[in-house]
């Protein structure tokens, strides 16, 4: 199976300008999830959901996009990553609340992508 991009999240420093910008540019509905997590619905059915997220840390980077990719096996998919000179920066997570994985890596360039798996085996 091919494997499609099936989620992004875009995180600044200041949610409430992503909030301003993306909403009047794309025309977004932005709604929030918790404090700092909104979901960005594109109401389109030939795009798909994602998060614009508050970066609340200093010491952390000032901005943030990241695009997931559903993958079905994800160890395997994290493996060949690193043999072709990714680095694994998270590995593989529940998450809270639903059915899905996720996990992070760098790709050779230092690019964050993120991988979700529906269940694992």
């Amino acid at each position: 199976m091919a494997s499609p991009v099936v989620h992004f999240e875009i995180g600044a420093k200041d949610v409430e300008k992503l909030i301003n910008f993306y909403s009047s540019v794309f025309e977004w509905e932005i709604s929030p999830l918790t404090d700092d997590l909104y979901i960005a619905d594109p109401r389109s059915e030939e795009g798909i959901e994602g998060h614009l997220f508050q970066i609340n840390r200093e010491d952390d980077f000032s901005n943030l996009v990241l695009i997931y990719v559903q993958v079905d096996d994800i160890w395997g998919c994290l493996e060949q990553a690193e043999d072709l000179g990714g680095k694994i920066i998270i590995q593989p997570q529940e998450i809270p609340g639903n059915a899905s994985h996720y996990a992070l890596f760098n790709d050779p360039s230092g690019n964050s992508i993120g991988l979700l798996q529906k269940r694992l085996s």
